[in-house]
């Protein structure tokens, strides 16, 4: 029984990520009317403590307006200028991220929408495509529905150590995203 106990006991990371995004949600609320809030958002999903992505993007389509909009754009080199927590001053950490070069690269994405074209945005070639566009060696995305039609989108580097719990825990805490504002 203890063996089996043990098994099942998660690593120090493990309860680290659990911690990280499940207090996500309370941030979003606190921070609602920052500017750059997704850049936050994206940055703790990102970041060690988090999934540990090399580099992650976030962007939304909208096929109303036929428009897929770069909002966030995170880089592990970019970030480690952020040595302390980035919510204790999250207004210099928005201000440092308007000059990192990777996340302006992704705000400057204005293209037209993959999902007009009435394609599966889980398995667009156009959404990989501009994963390598942005310098992702190895891209891997998934999309979610939003509110207004709207549906976000998640371009990532491969990372062999996201088994699949922790796949379908990025999968359904990417769409946290979707609760912060577009500045």
């Amino acid at each position: 029984m203890a063996e089996r106990i043990a098994s099942t006991t998660l690593s120090d990371h493990e309860r680290g990520l659990i911690d990280t995004v499940t207090g996500l949600p309370h941030k979003i609320l606190r921070y609602h009317s920052l500017d750059g809030l997704s850049q936050m958002v994206l940055h703790e999903l990102g970041h060690d403590t988090g999934f540990g992505f090399d580099r992650a993007t976030y962007l939304i389509d909208n096929p109303d307006f036929d428009h897929l909009l770069g909002v966030a754009g995170f880089d592990r080199q970019e970030c480690s200028m952020h040595k302390k927590n980035i919510w204790e001053h999250p207004e210099g950490f928005c201000k440092d991220m308007e000059s990192a070069a990777f996340n302006k690269n992704v705000r400057k994405i204005l293209n037209s929408s993959v999902a007009r074209k009435e394609v599966n945005l889980n398995d667009a070639h156009d959404v990989k495509a501009l994963g390598f566009e942005l310098g992702i060696k190895n891209p891997q995305f998934f999309a979610w529905d939003m509110k207004h039609g709207n549906h976000g989108v998640f371009i990532y580097e491969k990372n062999d150590s996201i088994c699949l719990w922790r796949h379908g825990l990025l999968k359904n805490m990417s769409s946290l995203l979707g609760m912060c504002g577009l500045h």
